[in-house]
């Protein structure tokens, strides 16, 4: 969770939001304890910059960096 308030800048909102288009429309992807979201409710959250949106946006970046890091590429080749 975002611990403080933080401005979020729009290049990232933007980022954001085009890695939540490509997801398939039948998608749902469920944040702790704010519940269940599709497609059109991530990209509506994100873009209001609201506490879910920024959580949403945390989280996306945080995926992008264990990428650049390959952190994740070294999480799926230590369980296989």
């Amino acid at each position: 969770m975002i611990q403080k308030e933080e401005k979020i800048s729009e290049e990232v909102k933007k980022l954001v939001i085009f890695r939540l288009k490509t997801i398939p429309p039948n998608f749902k992807l469920s944040v702790g304890d704010y519940g269940a979201f599709n497609k059109e409710e991530l990209i509506k959250h994100v873009s209001e910059g609201d506490k879910m949106g920024k959580e949403i946006i945390r989280m996306q970046m945080e995926f992008l960096r264990s990428l650049k890091t390959g952190r994740l590429s070294k999480l799926l080749t230590e369980n296989v």
